[in-house]
């Protein structure tokens, strides 16, 4: 593969693994200490604290449409699978090792440059200070971007899926499924979550009571402050009806870029802001046909990985603990 093709492939998604610094859910003290080992891949343990990097905004997701212990079961479920994706990505980084071929120090460096202006630094130097006032080490930060690197060729290498969809293919599936392309109506929220479980937890919640109330601007400083997050408590779009009834009822009256709460939950209060209202738009064919050649294409993708992760998970040694 060329250096171009490698360069273009990490562009387009290095974004997906973006390092964060985890943050505790309101079942965290309930299924696993933030240091337990929920599982190992050839002897390499697996932390709760490794998963919480991937598994966080599918769990705000969850806690947004979910409560009691049918939280704790989704919760669970997003766990395993983030446990899994971790295993089949240290496997298949594993196996890169396995071959001569090594992705060029270059590359990397580069990507790095690449990333740091990503996230709006101007320099290395500027990029490990805005990595340490995150409490995130720079070393780890290079070799998770190596480990992303490498995983991608990896993938690339497996998955030269030979011609396109026919139209046929693409027409077919638009038909089987022109409901849900059209969009379900949708909110993307962010969340502000203070865990009623905390000693300081009076003192927090006025705190931030007050300060949304006079400047809900300060929101995204709040997250920051109390709830570790890096995206402004993104937790992705939840349709209306799935929705628990708490945030439900607050969301009667969607206005975007409007904050709503205090919401009082038998374990925390949360703020929630709505930062787009996508309603239903029913597109035409011409205009679904890109978005179902990537739909197909995927899929086929993602059959073939699947494939090869469970190859070598024949000839590991693969532990759960939860």
């Amino acid at each position: 593969m060329t250096e171009k093709i490698l360069l273009l492939l990490i562009a387009l998604t290095v974004g997906a693994w973006c390092v964060a610094a985890p943050a505790k859910t309101a079942s965290d003290s309930t299924l696993f200490e933030i240091n337990s080992v929920l599982a190992s891949v050839n002897g390499e343990a697996i932390s709760l604290n490794d998963v919480m990097e991937i598994s966080r905004s599918r769990e705000f997701q969850a806690y947004a449409a979910f409560e009691g212990n049918r939280l704790n079961e989704e919760i669970r479920k997003i766990r395993r699978q983030a446990v899994d994706e971790i295993i089949d990505r240290k496997l298949v980084i594993a196996e890169y090792y396995k071959a001569p071929y090594r992705i060029e120090n270059n590359l990397i460096e580069h990507e790095l440059d690449q990333t740091a202006i990503r996230m709006g630094c101007r320099s290395r130097s500027e990029l490990r200070k805005k990595l340490a006032a995150n409490n995130i080490d720079f070393a780890k930060f290079r070799k998770d971007l190596e480990d992303r690197m490498i995983y991608i060729y990896m993938v690339q290498k497996w998955c030269s899926i030979d011609g396109e969809p026919t139209p046929r293919e693409i027409y077919e599936y638009f038909q089987q499924h022109q409901r849900e392309l059209s969009g379900a109506e949708s909110y993307e929220l962010a969340m502000l979550k203070i865990d009623n479980s905390r000693p300081d937890f009076s003192v927090v919640s006025e705190e931030v009571k007050a300060a949304l109330t006079t400047a809900p601007e300060r929101f995204e400083e709040m997250v920051s402050r109390f709830n570790s997050d890096a995206n402004g408590g993104w937790i992705g779009s939840v349709e209306p009806g799935k929705l628990r009834i708490e945030f439900a009822q607050a969301l009667k009256t969607p206005v975007e870029k409007r904050l709503y709460g205090p919401i009082k939950l038998d374990d925390s209060i949360v703020w929630l802001k709505l930062l787009k209202h996508n309603k239903v738009v029913n597109i035409s064919f011409a205009q679904l046909q890109s978005k179902i050649t990537k739909i197909i294409t995927d899929k086929r993708r993602s059959e073939l990985i699947n494939l090869q992760t469970n190859i070598l998970r024949r000839d590991a040694i693969v532990k759960y603990f939860f």
